[in-house]
């Protein structure tokens, strides 16, 4: 259900020129799933795969002369509120290669995909992270995300994670 509305609300979907950064296709996928497996487990693999057929307009890579070096995944969600329907933007997943660490891509790429948000008028961005992962929390907190909840079993089983939000839209 969350996938196919996620599809349709990208029907008339704006896209923006991102420096170094353009939306994910097929022949980019090897590259995308050998950082994610060094970055994580491996079992999300397939949800990948999937999200880069369906939501592939979200599904950004970062590339440094011509080599992929990062990637960020994102689902919309749909949310009733007071004022109407709000569209929220979830991300999926989102590394960076070990070699490219440190470097600002991660915020490049976040800057990057966070503009074509706001364009779209996405209410606002939420993320789970492990709150063992600070570079991690610290980059999101830099960019203005703010930690919202404390939760379990998302970020992997026994692991507890934050969830974050970057609010794009005034209520």
């Amino acid at each position: 259900m969350r996938d196919a509305t996620g599809a349709h609300l990208l029907k008339k979907w704006k896209s923006i020129e991102k420096k170094d950064v353009v939306s994910v296709n097929e022949t980019m996928l090897p590259e995308v799933i050998r950082i994610q497996a060094e970055a994580f487990d491996s079992k999300n693999q397939k949800n990948l795969i999937k999200y880069s057929k369906k939501l592939a307009k979200i599904f950004y890579v970062i590339k440094i002369q011509d080599k992929i070096i990062g990637y960020c995944s994102y689902y919309l969600k749909p949310e009733l509120s007071f004022k109407g329907l709000r569209i929220k933007s979830i991300i999926y997943s989102t590394a960076i290669d070990d070699k490219f660490r440190g470097k600002g891509y991660g915020r490049k790429l976040l800057e990057e995909s966070i503009k074509e948000m706001k364009l779209n008028r996405i209410y606002s961005i939420l993320l789970y992270v492990n709150i063992k992962n600070t570079p991690a929390i610290k980059l999101y907190e830099k960019m203005g995300f703010q930690i919202i909840e404390k939760t379990e079993n998302v970020c992997g089983q026994n692991e507890k994670c934050y969830i974050m939000e970057l609010k794009l839209l005034e209520d």
